[in-house]
């Protein structure tokens, strides 16, 4: 389960110097050129969308909200459409969409969803753009069967013990309920980072939850409904990963990674 995370925790230093090197950034949003017309339907549907909520909730909710949730909403679409598409550029829109949900989610003390954003930038975004695995030649692959299965289930609920004792510390209003999105969603960017299409079946539960706390923030006054939105929007897409013939569960193909640099990047083991 951990064995990538320790590839790059000791690899580092070489890893690190694979993010830089030359044309870089021009592979990384080239590969958008290829995403598939239902990825780039649901960015634009969800950004007409943000809109319309960001005009009518400017009366209603603090400028600085508005802004900030805008700002989140869409970013964090373009990447759960990059997860789908299977493309290393979601490392970078996970990680700046967090930074904004995570804000959000503070001035709308949501703070089980600040938690939830802060471990996927240290522990899902930043491995992601580091891992060769999403820049060098991503190949989707299973847990491997009911072995698999125990080994991620008894992980999950340790972590949901464990997000239990501390929103609990906290005096979490929602303390069942926000612990066992904490649990979901740390199983399933263990699962997406090892490039496992088993993440689809917690990424599907964790919108739907996350789409039920989002909506009683925004019937409690505390945000717009901008993420509930892009919650809606991300659980599209989860349907996407499953059903489509280029999803994560039918399509076989194996995505190049970084042009001639790619022999020269260090494999995951």
């Amino acid at each position: 389960m951990f064995e990538q995370y320790k590839d790059v925790i000791t690899n580092f230093g070489d890893y690190s110097k694979n993010i830089f090197r030359k044309d870089y950034f021009k592979w990384l949003f080239g590969q958008m050129k290829n995403w598939s017309a239902f990825g780039w339907t649901l960015i634009g549907f969800n950004f007409i969308i943000q809109i319309i909520l960001a005009w009518q909730g400017w009366n209603t909710v603090p400028p600085l909200h508005t802004v900030i949730s805008f700002m989140a909403a869409n970013l964090s679409v373009f990447c759960v459409v990059g997860i789908a598409q299977k493309s290393a550029i979601q490392g970078w829109f996970g990680a700046t969409s967090a930074v904004f949900i995570a804000l959000n989610a503070f001035l709308a003390h949501n703070y089980a969803d600040m938690t939830l954003q802060i471990f996927y930038f240290i522990f899902l975004d930043a491995f992601c753009i580091l891992s060769p695995s999403w820049n060098s030649t991503i190949k989707v692959h299973s847990i491997g069967g009911i072995v698999g299965w125990i080994k991620y289930i008894i992980f999950f609920f340790v972590a949901w013990g464990v997000a239990y004792l501390f929103y609990g510390m906290l005096n979490d209003p929602r303390l069942f309920m926000d612990s066992m999105t904490l649990a979901i969603s740390i199983t399933g960017s263990i699962l997406e980072f090892n490039l496992a299409k088993e993440q689809t079946w917690f990424w599907i539960t964790a919108s739907v939850i996350t789409l039920i706390l989002w909506f009683q923030t925004a019937m409690a006054g505390d945000a717009n409904w901008a993420l509930f939105g892009s919650y809606s929007i991300f659980l599209l897409n989860d349907l996407w990963f499953i059903f489509s013939p280029r999803g994560w569960f039918r399509n076989q193909e194996v995505v190049k990674g970084f042009g001639k640099k790619e022999t020269t990047v260090k494999k995951a083991k």
